[in-house]
């Protein structure tokens, strides 16, 4: 039951610094009190620390480079991003067949305007 509430609170802690430095303190608690089992799914929480790089703003219009950082990724959120990821894929894709029916639909009523037209003309002919 505990370890459900000291989820709860790290999940729900805004900063990634925040959230690691609990991560860690739960880490080294499991690590002396707590089952095998338990310090596996602590183990399974714990982020991938990777080097990221952004460019840095500058306000007097002057080069300002890149600079270097370390982030965290989390296991739960790059499960969520890569759902995100293929959601809007799916979208996307949804989106291009609905604008290729709108099309074909319109191809389609263009053919039969002309068929109508042919037929009228056809029947204009037979008449005379």
């Amino acid at each position: 039951s505990s370890g459900i509430n000291a989820e709860y609170g790290v999940v729900s802690t805004q900063s990634t610094g925040e959230r690691v430095l609990c991560l860690e303190a739960w880490r080294e608690f499991e690590m002396k009190h707590g089952s095998a089992t338990t310090q596996n799914s602590i183990a399974q929480k714990m982020p991938r620390r990777v080097k990221k790089r952004r460019k840095i703003d500058v306000e007097e219009g002057g080069e300002g480079g890149w600079e270097e950082y370390w982030d965290y990724i989390f296991p739960d959120t790059e499960a969520n991003s890569s759902n995100l990821k293929l959601l809007q894929m799916a979208k996307m894709w949804k989106k291009q067949q609905e604008e290729s029916s709108d099309e074909d639909e319109e191809g389609e009523e263009e053919e039969e305007e002309e068929k109508e037209e042919k037929e009228e003309t056809e029947e204009k002919e037979e008449t005379e």
